[in-house]
């Protein structure tokens, strides 16, 4: 009889377990169930260009609240206000199902979160390409220059200037540059280490620094465009004077443009005709070569 008891325990205990270990399961298959439900409802509705969405993006619930409501009554119950950055962020700042996008994710700290723009301003989560796409929502505009140029309309004017980024020629785009997802690059911070990625032959350390390149490219260049030749925000010789002409400076070094006058046969009289290695020399203290 005991022999049975424990017969039976063993039973009854194994079935239990059975059941317990199909709870989950169950319970995944019929929200699976009632998002697929939920997504054909939608479709009564909405084209495919509406409801397509990364497959990350299980169903319309992982962003719109309150579709409830919106199925019983279209048009005065809408299932939410426009989305807003915190809901993506639950996804894409904390790597749930998007490791990949959220080491990029700093977007609390953002010059475009100070802005108050959407994540929605920029990407487009109910787009076709979506699901073709691995990892990043497509954008509004395939060329993103001309996306951010929405806003940014003063910028993209500078690269019609004669001398500027080849932007329009497609060799570079905005975010060659600029990240916009995160606080530190947005307006392009650290742009020294930012430039030298692609102008590696200036980048020092050199045994004679130039200060101002070593400590920001901008302190001479305009990164966009400018009407000057390579990028310089004021025409030569003007540029360095706006520095070398005061005894004291920073640089302890004046400068005269006495000389530039015996220069015979230039195209352009400028310092940099001699001092050539504007960015940096380690061979030469007054930067000739």
């Amino acid at each position: 009889m005991r022999r049975f008891d424990v017969m039976l325990a063993l039973a009854l205990g194994c079935a239990l377990f059975g059941f317990a270990a199909e709870a989950p399961a169950q319970a995944a298959a019929t929200k699976a169930s009632a998002a697929k439900t939920l997504a054909t409802e939608c479709r009564n509705c909405h084209s495919d260009s509406e409801v397509k969405v990364h497959a990350n993006h299980r169903d319309c619930q992982s962003c719109h609240r309150d579709t409830a409501g919106h199925l019983k009554d279209p048009i005065q119950a809408k299932p939410t206000k426009a989305i807003a950055p915190e809901t993506c962020l639950s996804c894409h700042a904390s790597g749930k199902g998007h490791a990949k996008d959220a080491n990029r994710m700093n977007f609390a700290f953002s010059e475009h979160n100070k802005a108050g723009v959407q994540c929605s301003d920029c990407h487009g989560i109910h787009n076709p390409k979506v699901g073709k796409q691995a990892n990043v929502a497509d954008l509004k505009m395939d060329n993103n220059a001309r996306l951010c140029a929405t806003c940014h309309q003063d910028v993209l004017a500078r690269f019609s200037m004669p001398s500027h980024h080849p932007l329009r020629e497609g060799a570079v785009s905005c975010t060659s540059c600029h990240q916009p997802h995160d606080g530190k690059q947005a307006a392009l911070g650290g742009k020294t280490e930012q430039c030298t990625k692609c102008h590696q032959a200036v980048r020092g350390p050199h045994v004679f620094e130039h200060p101002p390149a070593a400590e920001d490219c901008t302190n001479c260049h305009n990164p966009h465009g400018t009407p000057n030749r390579r990028l310089l925000e004021v025409a030569q010789p003007m540029m360095c004077l706006q520095c070398h002409s005061v005894a004291g400076n920073r640089h302890g070094q004046t400068a005269s443009t006495n000389n530039t006058q015996r220069i015979t046969g230039a195209v352009l009289r400028d310092c940099a005709s001699c001092h050539g290695a504007v960015h940096g020399s380690s061979i030469d203290q007054h930067l000739r070569h």
